[in-house]
């Protein structure tokens, strides 16, 4: 199991380490060994970002290696000379495996760091005697996976920041700066609709402020709470499968992933209903069911095609490059292709779509802004003109 240490050392900055134990009191343990005071443990999950950037880093040295001519063995020697905790001990552990007899996805398969997808993808290798080219198509794919998210993050962002950044803004006028205003007139009558609108604001903050804000707060942890349960996260995708164009999209997005990573590993020499097995995980929650209705149907003898069209999970594209496929043999080839071409598909329906959201955001943000600087300074301007 993997565990996340925040720890300092002597006079040092802290830092956070990753390692790997039975217990998080084996972990403790080693690392005050090492001279390391422990701040914080918890622990992390396999395909955290960090995990997943150390990982692939670490694979394309051992592909580098393994393609300059060096033995499993002599490669993993090389890589523990300059690793860093906690991938000294993983790779210790993996040429201690191999050294007392073990195959590579064996040894692979004992540490909690390697991905399922990566194991069979070298056992596959082991009997083709084509690593390189097995670690290779993972890399390719785990490559294609970070620009695809990197694409959608980098598109996403700025109208999160704008919406972020609008509704603090917001909040700050209503909380903080309305409530000072509405001091102005409180002693004052015959007052303004826009300043009776402040008074009364500014009222229920003074008598339920702190109500208002333990209500918000419930709220928001309520909601995290329950998108952290499978089951309701299910319950919530479905929801949002059913509405249309989004739903489109979102199913589009999440078959294409699913489709790299089947064809990936059917190319690699895996059997399709096994691959379908292994790329199950990459699936949402709300569509793992469908997945396992395609692997079932495969192993009940069910070509490809049929099997993908019966459970619903093969779009227009994908349905006529699974049936060429099956023609010519070459269906994990074909499922990469439906994948690209449906990346790309999803890739220019964002781009469109945030064209549209950002001015429509930069719009509602700036006419709730306006409004409430406007109900602020009306009735400013209203005794003005009574006085004179």
């Amino acid at each position: 199991m993997r565990f996340r240490l925040d720890v300092v050392q002597g006079r040092a900055a802290p830092q956070t380490l990753l390692v790997d134990a039975a217990t998080l009191d084996e972990a403790r343990a080693r690392l005050r060994q090492q001279g390391y005071t422990i701040l914080s443990a918890t622990v992390a999950r396999i395909n955290e970002p960090g995990s997943r950037r150390e990982l692939v880093i670490f694979m394309e040295q051992l592909h580098a290696l393994l393609q300059a001519g060096l033995s499993v063995i002599e490669s993993l020697e090389t890589l523990h000379k300059g690793a860093r905790a906690p991938w000294v001990a993983i790779i210790g552990q993996v040429d201690t495996h191999l050294r007392q007899g073990l195959t590579l996805s064996q040894a692979l398969a004992h540490q909690p760091s390697f991905p399922p997808l990566l194991v069979e993808m070298v056992r596959s290798a082991e009997i083709t005697s084509d690593l390189p080219q097995a670690l290779m198509r993972y890399l390719e794919h785990e490559h294609r996976a970070e620009q695809v998210r990197h694409q959608i993050t980098s598109v996403a962002l700025y109208p999160v920041l704008l919406m972020s950044v609008g509704g603090c803004v917001m909040l700050f006028l209503l909380l903080y700066v309305m409530p000072r205003f509405a001091r102005v007139f409180e002693s004052m009558d015959n007052l303004p609709w826009s300043a009776q609108a402040m008074v009364t604001w500014s009222h229920l903050l003074k008598a339920h402020g702190f109500e208002l804000l333990m209500g918000l707060a419930l709220v928001v942890t309520t909601v995290v709470s329950v998108l952290a349960m499978p089951a309701y996260r299910a319950k919530l995708l479905n929801q949002v499968l059913s509405i249309q164009p989004l739903a489109r999209h979102l199913r589009v997005y999440f078959l294409a992933r699913w489709y790299r990573t089947v064809g990936m590993l059917v190319e690699g020499g895996i059997a399709l209903p096994e691959s379908l097995h292994l790329a199950n995980h990459v699936l949402p929650v709300g569509l793992k069911h469908s997945g396992a209705e395609v692997e079932q149907a495969m192993r009940q003898g069910l070509a490809p095609s049929n099997a993908f069209i019966q459970a619903n999970m093969a779009t227009p594209v994908a349905e006529q490059l699974l049936r060429a496929g099956e023609r010519s043999g070459d269906v994990g080839i074909m499922l990469r292709r439906a994948a690209e071409f449906h990346e790309a598909e999803v890739s220019k329906s964002l781009e469109k779509a945030m064209r549209i959201i950002e001015p429509v955001v930069m719009t509602v943000i700036g006419v709730g802004v306006g409004v409430i600087v406007v109900l602020m300074y009306l009735p400013i301007f209203e005794l003005a003109s009574a006085i004179q």
